[in-house]
């Protein structure tokens, strides 16, 4: 697949199927040991799930340009799911698909977070964990109106996989972030196969792979082995401050890192997914698209927060083209 088939229609809508989550994240200095009762620096909640800030990350991204950013999901009937619903709406997310259901709670992300900016995550998945035959049917029935989906692995591989087949049949491109990192063998090939972009970071690149990925050479090796195993049009691993590796049938290399102070990277991914999936959709070419996603990961890095981390349009511009 070229570059030019992995672009997505201008004016279409960004769709994502998965996780939405209230993320209550703890600042410490360390984390407690067995038995023993530390004190924390700071707890702040802001939205999360996977899906639920790459949705965020592609409304704020969109702005004014047009087409529209669909989440399709399911939360509870609790304060948690109102304030995402809110919140999400008012960045610009169309919350009209998400299933508010009344008898499970919305999922929650407890985080840690220590002084250097790395993250330690407990998940209650609560709604995203019954995601089923209704979200892969909604999805299905939205897809002649998208110009991509993007996928997680936080809800039911299942329902995720039947919008993906669909959307695969309907010319829809595929981004699939692997995340969290499943086993290669509990996973079917066809399900990774099903996407046309996988977007892993390092260690997520090693399930798939089985190769430890440590710097550029060993990224080349996993995504190599990553398509060739499953199939995929597109590898792009994430390195953090090593930047990017991307091999694709066009593309193929190192793109190197925009320089941020970190000060939290829990939600890094998901600014890169959210932004690469709205930038394809509005006709930007696989090179261009990625460093515009690099640049929204570099600035979600840079402040505390999930949703609520995730930069403006000009912001993201103001990177990539400095």
């Amino acid at each position: 697949m070229t570059d030019n088939s992995i672009q997505a229609s201008n004016g279409k809508a960004t769709l994502l199927l998965g996780a939405i989550n209230m993320d209550l994240i703890v600042e410490t200095e360390r984390l407690a040991r067995a038995g023993e009762t530390f004190v924390c620096d700071r707890l702040y909640t802001s939205g999360g799930g996977k899906a639920g800030n790459q949705s965020v990350a592609a409304a704020r991204f969109a702005g004014e340009s047009g087409g529209a950013v669909k989440m399709i999901g399911r939360i509870g009937d609790d304060g948690f799911g109102n304030e995402l619903r809110q919140f999400m709406t008012e960045q610009g997310v169309d919350m009209g698909s998400v299933t508010t259901d009344a008898d499970i709670e919305t999922g929650v992300a407890i985080i840690f977070i220590d002084p250097t900016g790395e993250n330690f995550v407990h998940a209650i998945y609560g709604g995203n964990g019954k995601c089923g035959d209704q979200e892969s049917a909604i999805a299905i029935g939205e897809l002649d109106d998208a110009g991509v989906l993007l996928v997680q692995q936080e809800i039911p591989l299942d329902c995720s996989f039947a919008a993906m087949q669909v959307a695969r049949d309907r010319g829809v491109p595929v981004v699939l972030d692997p995340a969290p990192a499943i086993p290669a063998e509990d996973v079917p090939n066809e399900f990774y196969g099903s996407a046309d972009i996988l977007t892993p970071n390092t260690w997520e690149a090693e399930a798939l792979s089985g190769v430890e990925v440590k710097d550029q050479r060993s990224a080349e090796r996993a995504a190599a082995r990553i398509r060739g195993t499953h199939g995929c049009s597109c590898v792009i691993v994430t390195m953090a401050e090593q930047g990017v590796y991307v091999d694709s049938d066009d593309l193929s290399g190192h793109l190197p890192p925009f320089e941020v102070d970190a000060v939290a990277t829990v939600a890094a991914g998901d600014a890169f997914a959210g932004v690469l999936g709205r930038a394809l959709c509005e006709g930007n070419e696989l090179e261009r698209a990625i460093r515009l996603a690099m640049a929204a990961g570099a600035l979600c890095v840079s402040r505390p927060g999930t949703q609520s981390a995730m930069p403006y349009r000009e912001e993201v511009f103001a990177l990539a083209d400095s």
